[in-house]
């Protein structure tokens, strides 16, 4: 729920994928796996001499949602947000709702063996691989229904170009160049190697019809034309909601981030990386004996430098955006009850049986807050006024 710096948040959803690939086909494929970029939880205690974060959500909020000892009157100044004038068409288009539409056909993709498709970059397949060098097979090097998507770049630089231009059942060969400095595997570093694929075959999307929508999209259609509409009206509700929070920031001025909220968010987001980071690590050395990376800033590819600058970055745009929430919170003087951060804690995928537990875990603090941000959020949408210009 955090807010997060968007170029990062793009890396952490591409990298998302990377990596339940690479668990899907770990023993198989792994030294043929490349490292890349995700956010998870945390687990505590010592990294390779350093000290490791630990992960607090509700670090540096009091139990109600509020930025711990500091006053936003005097570090905020908010932008006149009485009336944000938008255009509609930077709202909601055909192409917005049919882009909605693909994205969420194609996350419920199913193996087509009999695919007539060829292959093309951005299509997720499924392959049986057998590498060899010097004609002789590899450890690690052979792995069978492995699911990629091509161009990710889930695999060593040269093998998944090599997958584009083929059909479901094609067999064929192909040579990849082991790098250099291939750290996952010195002993393949600058061999060539071929691989023998088998393409089994290719995801495709559902046919978006009548009956798909009444088995799949019942709680909101029955028929193609009512899952538009729906798809219309959420899409434009969020776009609105996004478009508001980024006229408010773009208009209001922030004097100062309060330095202690500031750390907080910068240790969480350091827990969320060194986890990912140590858990990889520790998966690899369970099945290699060796440990992989030598730091966190090896596994993300940073240097110690770039690594903090991103920290920085990801957790000023987050507190600024925390602080507008509050501001705009305390300024309309607005309140909020348990009855709606239980129900805000509900709309995030937990049922009334686990809301106790969910804030055992996240704190009342992360609740509170988010709940609130929740409620300026759409608070603010409200003060949008629409033309129908281009």
């Amino acid at each position: 729920m955090k807010k997060e710096n968007k170029e990062l948040a793009k890396k952490k959803k591409a990298a998302a994928r990377k990596r339940r690939q690479a668990a899907r086909g770990f023993k198989t494929a792994m030294w043929i796996l490349i490292p890349c970029l995700v956010i998870a939880g945390i687990v505590g205690g010592i990294v390779y001499g350093e000290k490791r974060a630990k992960l607090n959500y509700s670090a540096g909020l009091t139990d109600d949602g509020y930025i711990a000892g500091a006053n936003l009157a005097e570090m905020v100044t908010l932008g006149d947000y009485s009336a944000i004038p938008a255009k509609k068409s930077e709202l909601i288009t055909d192409k917005m709702v049919q882009d909605k539409i693909a994205e969420t056909l194609a996350a419920k993709a199913t193996l087509n063996k009999e695919s007539t498709k060829t292959t093309a970059s951005g299509d997720k397949v499924s392959i049986d691989y057998v590498g060899k060098i010097d004609g002789k097979t590899f450890q690690n090097g052979s792995a069978t229904g492995y699911t990629l998507t091509i161009g990710e770049g889930t695999l060593v630089d040269g093998f998944e170009e090599q997958l584009v231009g083929h059909k479901a059942g094609d067999k064929f060969t192909i040579s990849v160049t082991f790098p250099e400095k291939y750290e996952q595997n010195t002993a393949l570093q600058g061999k060539q190697a071929e691989f023998d694929i088998t393409l089994n075959g290719i995801y495709e999307a559902p046919e978006l019809t009548e009956d798909y929508v009444k088995e799949n999209f019942s709680d909101h259609a029955s028929t193609v034309e009512e899952y538009y509409q729906y798809v219309e009206k959420t899409t434009y509700h969020e776009n609105l909601r996004d478009f508001a929070q980024a006229y408010l920031t773009e208009h209001s001025e922030i004097s100062e981030v309060p330095a202690k909220y500031l750390g907080k968010i910068k240790n969480n987001y350091r827990a969320g990386y060194e986890a990912e980071y140590n858990y990889y690590n520790r998966l690899y050395y369970s099945y290699t004996g060796a440990y992989m990376w030598k730091d966190v800033y090896a596994y993300y590819d940073m240097t110690k430098a770039e690594f903090q600058k991103q920290l920085e970055e990801s957790a000023t745009e987050s507190a600024k955006f925390y602080m507008l929430m509050q501001r705009v919170f305390e300024e309309e003087g607005m309140t909020l009850s348990e009855e709606e951060v239980q129900s805000f804690i509900m709309a995030s995928d937990y049922t009334e049986s686990e809301v106790a537990e969910a804030i055992k875990t996240y704190g009342e603090g992360y609740w509170h807050q988010n709940a609130m941000a929740d409620k300026v959020m759409e608070f603010l949408a409200g003060k949008v006024v629409v033309s129908e210009g281009e």
